[in-house]
């Protein structure tokens, strides 16, 4: 089952904690696994996030193309999202390694 995870962001004064929860769903120990990140209508913060997580497979990029509150940005990433599951994690949290693989669990 494929597990899609829609994190969101918008300041680059949120860039520090946004990139620690990026960090931490990039080391689930579940696979397959993509992750979406929407970034809500700020280039500066989009040219950021596309250098640092812009080269993983894994990951699909999008920036609103003006600022449109977390529920629009939200309802964009399940849109791009390709998993069978769409999970959402909030910007400023850290995922436990196992987070994804006890969400499976669930399905199963």
């Amino acid at each position: 089952m494929k597990v899609s995870v829609v994190i969101c962001t918008y300041s680059m004064d949120r860039y520090d904690p946004f990139s620690e929860c990026v960090e931490s769903v990039l080391a689930q120990t579940y696979e397959p696994l993509e992750i979406v990140l929407v970034v809500d209508g700020n280039e500066d913060v989009f040219e950021r996030v596309n250098e640092d997580f812009g080269d993983y497979k894994n990951v699909v990029l999008h920036n609103n193309d003006e600022n449109k509150g977390i529920s629009y940005s939200r309802t964009k990433g399940a849109e791009l999202a390709s998993g069978e599951i769409v999970a959402f994690i909030d910007d400023d949290a850290t995922a436990k390694p196992d987070w994804i693989q006890h969400l499976v669990n669930v399905y199963k």
